[in-house]
């Protein structure tokens, strides 16, 4: 499906230039930083073929700015050597990629059926309760995002599970949800916004 996406937005592009699919490159203000432009490019190196780096610098980019507003994803998208449209097609795709502004700490909850069985309700009633946000919400302040997934996380032998950020916190038992609960209020996990990136600190789990 891409792949014909991708033919027949060049096909369009080559009829009606640039605009067709969004305002042309010098007219927008960059939103990537050097930094994050030098990390895209050495992951494009990484494989034969360029688009196989998209869903890595999409990481990168929501790594810097914390979501992906429309114009980092037209940025990547030029970096990566594919359409607009095949960009923000696969965005819209994954869960894991943030279309509008959430919180800085962003806590999916796994509640899939394995997960369900093992507690995966209960932890996101009780971190809902702790936070005092209900689930799809963003506490006042901004920090933190309570999401119940609609994926699974592959970590059903670990459940009741979360996952803060692209951090993985697995065997939740009351005693260790307590402690995620304690961290995420003291901000331990929160990512930067636009100036810069940064990977959540390691935390442990029971």
């Amino acid at each position: 499906m891409t792949d014909r996406l991708n033919e027949r937005t060049a096909r369009d592009e080559s009829v009606h230039g640039p605009t067709a699919d969004g305002p042309s490159a010098s007219d927008r203000q960059p939103l990537l930083a050097p930094e994050t432009r030098e990390r895209i490019a050495a992951e494009i190196r990484r494989f034969p073929q360029r688009r196989t780096a998209l869903l890595p610098a999409l990481k990168m980019a929501q790594a810097q700015i914390g979501w992906l507003p429309p114009g980092s994803i037209a940025e990547v998208a030029g970096l990566v050597g594919v359409s607009h449209a095949a960009a923000n097609e696969l965005a819209s795709f994954y869960s894991m990629l943030r279309l509008r502004p959430g919180g800085r700490s962003k806590v999916e909850v796994c509640v899939q059926l394995p997960c369900a069985l093992a507690g995966g309700e209960k932890l996101l009633a009780v971190l809902s309760d702790a936070l005092d946000i209900a689930p799809g919400e963003v506490t006042p302040d901004g920090s933190i995002e309570l999401i119940r997934t609609a994926e699974c996380f592959g970590a059903c032998h670990r459940a009741p599970m979360c996952r803060v950020n692209d951090e993985y916190h697995e065997h939740l038992t009351p005693e260790a949800t307590r402690g995620l609960i304690e961290a995420l209020r003291a901000g331990t996990f929160e990512q930067p916004g636009a100036n810069g990136n940064a990977s959540p600190p390691a935390a442990s789990s029971a």
